[in-house]
């Protein structure tokens, strides 16, 4: 008897699974995307499929993927449409999600902080959500009505913006190894690459750069209005010793860490992840990153780079980066932080979710006297 459960056990752990992937429609989804969520999901979806799970992706009309692609607008942000009605078609887009998931899907991954939440809560279908944003004041008290749902973090960092979440599990985020090719031979330069904006501390950056002599590369997209690009990183641009190279495009921008001595990220504020680090350790250039939430669980310090707390620091860091071994730095983003090995996580997370609910079911039988075995013993 107990060898016949565990066969079955086996045998549903093991099934195909159908599963749901809905994210915002406001840009198109697609491996190389520039906007981190879009590319993310589309890698998973298409690892999930690879898999041989059977799954559903709701995103933009654009949106390229080996899923089977459920969408009913294009992206929205190349309308000209007002913030309340993009709140709308959202919304549209959540419910038609769920209203189709609940009668042909097992579980919906939701890639929305919050929005999914006025649905799932309500629906007959279990939902897990990732949250890719850092939560502001204002939207915590509406997640606390909702912290008993099923939340994805991506570091352990992440959970401390709000302790009281149901945290069902920590999946680091993963990174398509072959495209972030390794690099053993860099050239003659430090990069920065991300927003211009003062809480990424692109400034000390700079600082560090010059204290330790040695050549800097700035990409990403600067925003004037803000003051903080004209005051100060502008004046430092010289084209030699500090360069900039506005936004780059997605191959542009593997070339460039690939070809870095290594990446510099003195981010100011709690970091959720940082996905630039684990592409940058695909290519086997080391992170020399400001010790800010996720960074120390991302670098190893003396290992794939330095974890720093002051300019000095990180001055310091760039001194010694050649005593980093590159592909110890590579073998790492391999072991922990390949798409492989994220979508391995998820696999085992919605898994998890189908016994859940299966033994949630069970037990309800138990008291209504239908017996239904659960699928794990």
């Amino acid at each position: 008897m107990f060898l016949k459960k565990l066969l079955v056990a086996i045998s549903q752990n093991n099934k195909t699974m159908k599963i749901s992937q809905l994210l915002s429609t406001l840009h198109p989804t697609y491996p190389k995307s520039q906007h981190a969520i879009n590319s993310h999901v589309s890698w998973l979806s298409d690892g999930l499929v690879g898999r041989g799970h059977n799954v559903h992706l709701f995103a933009s009309n654009e949106s390229e993927t080996n899923a089977e692609l459920h969408s009913t607008t294009p992206a929205l942000s190349t309308l000209s449409l007002s913030d309340s009605f993009i709140r709308h078609y959202l919304m549209t887009h959540i419910t038609n999600c769920y209203e189709f998931s609940q009668k042909n899907v097992d579980v919906v991954h939701s890639h929305f902080n919050l929005l999914s939440s006025f649905v799932g809560r309500i629906a007959s279908i279990p939902t897990v959500t990732s949250i890719h944003s850092p939560l502001s004041d204002e939207i915590k008290p509406l997640l606390e009505k909702f912290r008993n749902e099923r939340y994805i973090s991506f570091s352990l960092a992440q959970r401390k913006q709000l302790p009281s979440l149901n945290w069902y599990a920590n999946i680091y985020h993963g990174v398509d190894t072959t495209l972030f090719a390794y690099n053993e031979k860099p050239e003659d330069y430090f990069l920065y690459i991300g927003r211009i904006t003062e809480d990424k501390g692109v400034h000390l950056a700079i600082e560090a750069a010059k204290a330790a002599g040695v050549k800097l590369r700035i990409a990403g997209a600067s925003y004037p209005a803000e003051g903080y690009w004209h005051k100060h990183i502008e004046p430092h641009i010289n084209g030699d010793t500090v360069r900039f190279f506005g936004s780059a495009t997605f191959d542009d921008k593997i070339s460039l860490i690939q070809n870095a001595k290594a990446l510099l990220f003195p981010t100011q504020v709690q970091e959720i992840f940082g996905y630039v680090m684990i592409e940058a350790m695909s290519c086997g250039t080391p992170v020399i990153g400001w010790n800010n939430g996720s960074v120390d669980e991302i670098v190893q310090h003396d290992v794939t780079g330095y974890v720093v707390d002051t300019v000095e620091g990180m001055t310091d860091a760039i001194k010694k980066i050649d005593q980093i071994d590159r592909l110890k730095v590579r073998q790492r983003a391999e072991r922990y932080f390949s798409v492989e090995k994220m979508v391995s996580g998820y696999e085992k997370v919605y898994k998890r979710v189908l016994d859940d609910e299966s033994f949630k079911n069970h037990k309800k039988s138990l008291k209504t006297g239908n017996t239904v075995f659960p699928s794990v013993f």
